[in-house]
């Protein structure tokens, strides 16, 4: 399959990310903002496994602004 980008284009992940948000409200884990551009997290990644392959509970909403941080952290 193609890029990362291209990956999360792919209906399957946005079907994932889609169910991850409304499970946590729209509202990001970090700030608690319902406000900011909201994005889902992966806990970690693992070789060869697609983005919408992710059990639910490695997935978490954040805010733009959290997930820079968290990458940063990392």
């Amino acid at each position: 399959m193609g890029s990362y980008v291209e990956k999360l284009q792919d209906p399957r992940w946005q079907k994932k990310r889609l169910e991850i948000l409304q499970r946590d409200d729209f509202t990001c884990l970090g700030c608690r903002s319902k406000e900011k551009t909201l994005h889902v997290h992966h806990a970690y990644y693992k070789k060869n496994r697609e983005p919408w392959e992710y059990e639910d509970i490695t997935l978490f909403t954040v805010c733009e602004d959290c997930h820079i941080l968290i990458s940063q952290e990392l």
